[in-house]
């Protein structure tokens, strides 16, 4: 299965061992894991806070940049307790 690793920024940012071990986890089952260079922002802070405009390009780009895969992979984070 070809498999894009999607990380978002604020996982890159708070939580960068996340995305190595997800390769890691993900390569060990057997899948192909590409991080794709085109990745950006997803728009969706933007979407979010009602700038619809301005995360219509980002959506678009996302779409393109993660459409030829089998599977899109994210980390998630369970909330604190």
């Amino acid at each position: 299965m070809k498999v894009a690793l999607f990380l978002t920024c604020v996982n890159d940012t708070m939580y960068p061992e996340t995305g190595k071990a997800m390769v890691r986890l993900l390569r060990r089952l057997g899948h192909d894991v590409e991080f794709p260079a085109g990745q950006t922002c997803c728009g969706q802070m933007h979407l979010n806070t009602g700038y619809r405009t301005q995360a219509k390009h980002l959506v678009k780009g996302f779409a393109e940049t993660f459409g030829d895969y089998d599977a899109v992979v994210t980390p998630s984070r369970r909330a604190p307790r």
